[in-house]
């Protein structure tokens, strides 16, 4: 089996998505589902049902005051919020932690990272109108998930890799690619058609490196345009952090002025802040 293969195989030994979950944001997506269904399906699982209230609780969602019972939650969270939080709290079990030797990360850096990327995706939806925020927030979180299977791989040739990203200024990505033969990005892509997410959040994660991925679907850009600003920011930066390439242009395409990106980035650090309990899940 080639290096490769052996890459691609570990599709098939990677979690699946917790069924509750995809269950409910199946349910979600009827706009007219009633408050309780959500609920009858959340509280046999005991895991989902902690992290749904322990987030509605945290700063970051600006609740009111404080819930307790998953009923009372679910009608004050709304879907929308709901959808965030399910995604936030399935997501942790596999971005959490530390990610490893291959990228440099250190403890929690990654899923601190994701959680920036999904929230400066979600700021950006203010500017760009073709993209839900759910798909904005998701895609942010789950950009980077092929780096934790990925990652062994990358230690085994990291001093090779950034040799080749010194000598020749090229990115990590493209040393990644020159090496292993894909890249987390493609992996990432993978684990979400096995997980059965829709397709344009999939090109996403697939495409969001690509020296291209400005011009391509709004939700792409998106994700790469937010992943630069963040990287740019060093929130959750790794070996590979100063070797990507920043994507400026991005804000040209979707006319976001210096004073709208400075907001945005303001805004970030704030909601970061309020995203401890989020972050410490």
């Amino acid at each position: 089996m080639s290096r490769l293969e052996e890459i691609i195989s570990l599709v098939q030994h990677v979690p699946p998505f917790p069924k509750v979950a995809v269950r409910v944001l199946e349910l979600l997506k009827d706009p007219e589902v009633e408050a309780d269904q959500p609920a009858r399906i959340i509280q046999y699982d005991a895991s989902i049902t902690a992290n749904v209230l322990k987030m509605c609780n945290a700063a970051y969602f600006g609740l009111p005051r404080k819930v307790a019972s998953l009923d009372e939650a679910l009608v004050i969270l709304g879907n929308a919020t709901l959808k965030d939080i399910i995604i936030a709290g399935s997501s942790a079990m596999f971005l959490n932690g530390k990610v490893g030797a291959g990228y440099r990360l250190e403890q929690g850096d990654m899923w601190k990272h994701s959680v920036a990327v999904g929230i400066m995706a979600k700021l950006l939806v203010r500017d760009i109108k073709g993209v839900d925020s759910g798909s904005a927030f998701t895609c942010g979180l789950l950009h980077d998930i092929g780096k934790r299977f990925i990652n062994s791989f990358i230690a085994d040739d990291f001093e090779r890799i950034i040799h080749k990203v010194e000598e020749e200024q090229c990115s990590f990505t493209e040393a990644e690619k020159f090496y292993l033969g894909i890249t987390h990005a493609e992996l990432g892509a993978m684990i979400l058609e096995k997980w059965d997410f829709p397709q344009e959040q999939i090109e996403a994660v697939r495409h969001h490196h690509d020296p291209d991925a400005l011009t391509q679907a709004d939700l792409t850009a998106l994700v790469a345009l937010a992943n630069s600003l963040v990287i740019t920011m060093g929130i959750g930066v790794g070996a590979d952090g100063l070797a990507t390439e920043l994507h400026g242009r991005g804000l040209e395409r979707f006319g976001i002025t210096p004073e709208e990106l400075q907001l945005a980035m303001a805004d970030l650090f704030m909601e970061m802040e309020k995203a401890e309990d989020v972050i410490n899940l």
